[in-house]
């Protein structure tokens, strides 16, 4: 599987970006759950995924951000979202998930 995730992690902090694409979508969001979930085998982690690269997200993107979200919350860490562009906060907002997700 090709690395759809670059991760820096200082300590308990990672920060995570997507690579190589500009779309969340069900074509690549097994592989960024997979990498996503990887990070979260330590508790208390702070996830930042940083999505400046994305301007489309679909569906299955979606669950993958709140799949993230779930898994963080159950080993009592945070996921934040950093640097969404205009398009998908939009999408976020009109599915009231601007009021689930935390940003940066």
């Amino acid at each position: 599987m090709d690395t759809l995730l670059k991760v820096t992690r200082e300590n308990n902090k990672i920060t995570g970006t997507l690579v190589d694409t500009d779309r969340l979508n069900a074509t690549i969001a097994t592989g960024v759950k997979e990498q996503l979930n990887k990070n979260f085998d330590d508790s208390e982690i702070c996830f930042t995924l940083n999505l400046q690269n994305i301007k489309f997200i679909d569906s299955t993107g979606i669950g993958v951000l709140i799949s993230a979200l779930k898994t963080a919350r159950q080993h009592n860490g945070e996921f934040y979202l950093t640097n969404v562009n205009k398009e998908v906060m939009d999408l976020l907002a009109l599915m009231k998930l601007d009021k689930v997700f935390d940003f940066k």
